[in-house]
Order: structure tokens, then C-alpha cells, then sequence
């Protein structure tokens, strides 16, 4: 008999399926983790899938958006009661993203991030383009923010990381974290104006 969930009960499960496909998918890879898997792993029979994800490229998309609201929600505890970040909130904020483990794109192949792309739909795509929104949302919260601060500048400082974490195999891990807190140090730099006070 299928199992029957209240509203809380689904978005419970919902959010283990996440997390366990998540944990899988970094330590297997996005082809070598099944449907099944995941579901095992959740204490759920495989056909309940469906009900929350109509396909594995959907749920692989859902999680993005899944530790992306993580990370707005960690970005939300540290304003202060004005609305603002201060610098050393900006820059709290800035390292719980770059070192956190939560993009899935660090433990995926190129051929498995291309595979997504070209089976995703074309909405999915549509919703990059909300970046200047997403990345001035952010700097209208850093307090002392820079006149001149160009949120392109911002939004490449923040894909540059991305794509250094991608990379990170290559690089000496042993310098690794110092490299990152000098690019926050540049971030900082950049964004936030000099306090003359």
C-alpha cells in the first residue's frame, strides 16, 4: 500500500531524498547513482520517487535550488537589525560559499554537466538570467558598499571561485584555503568602501 503524507511529512521527505541524493551523488557521480539508491537510502520504495521528481535531471536541478535557499537562509542570519551585512558578516558570509560543500557541479564530470544541461529545459536555463537580481540583492545588504561597485565585477569574482573549486585537483591544496581568504580579501577590496569614520 503507498505510503500517505501531510504536507509536512512530504516536504520532510522531500528534503531527505535531497540530501541523500546529494551525499551519493558526491561520492559516486551523477551516473553511478540510481534512482534506487537514492531512494534506498531514504526508506522510501522506488515508484515514491516520482511523486516529488518527474526524472533524475529534475531532482539533480531541484537540489541546486534546494542548497541555494541554504545558503540565502545562512546569508539572512547574519544581517544585522538594519538590514545589513557588516564587513565582517560579508565576510563570514562570502567563506561559509566558497568552502562550503554543497555544489553538486564540484563532484560531477564535465560529461555528466553537459548531460544535464542538454536534458534540462530550456526554463531551467531562463532562470540563470536572474543573476544581476540574485548579486545586487546581496550587495544592497553590504553596509559602506562602494558607489562604484559593479555587480558584474562581483558576480565574476564569485564564478571565478567557482570555477577555482572546480579546478581545485590542479592546485596545491596545501595553499589552497589562503588563496581562497586573499580572493575574500580582494572581494572585500572591492565592494566595500573605506570607513573614513
Amino acid at each position: 500500500m503507498p505510503q500517505i503524507f501531510d504536507k509536512l511529512g512530504r516536504e520532510k521527505l522531500r528534503i531527505q531524498l535531497l540530501e541523500n541524493g546529494f551525499q551519493l551523488m558526491k561520492r559516486f557521480g551523477l551516473k553511478k547513482t540510481s534512482i534506487s539508491d537514492i531512494t534506498k537510502a531514504s526508506g522510501i520504495a522506488t515508484g515514491t520517487f516520482y511523486n516529488f521528481f518527474k526524472t533524475k535531471e529534475e531532482f539533480v536541478y531541484q537540489m541546486i535550488l534546494y542548497k541555494r535557499e541554504e545558503s540565502k537562509l545562512k546569508f539572512q542570519s547574519l544581517i544585522n537589525q538594519n538590514g545589513m551585512l557588516d564587513q565582517e558578516s560579508f565576510r563570514a558570509f562570502l567563506r561559509s560559499i566558497f568552502f562550503a560543500d554543497n555544489n553538486i557541479f564540484d563532484y560531477l564530470t564535465q560529461e555528466e554537466v553537459a548531460l544535464l544541461y542538454s536534458r534540462w529545459p530550456e526554463n531551467y536555463m531562463q532562470k540563470q538570467d536572474s543573476a544581476e537580481q540574485n548579486t545586487m540583492w546581496i550587495l544592497n545588504h553590504v553596509a559602506n558598499k562602494r558607489e562604484d561597485c559593479d555587480w558584474k565585477v562581483f558576480a565574476n569574482f564569485c564564478k571565478a571561485v567557482s570555477i577555482i573549486r572546480y579546478g581545485k585537483k590542479n592546485l596545491y591544496s596545501e595553499a589552497y584555503e589562503e588563496m581562497i581568504e586573499h580572493i575574500i580579501d580582494m572581494i572585500l577590496n572591492y565592494v566595500v568602501a573605506e570607513d573614513f569614520s
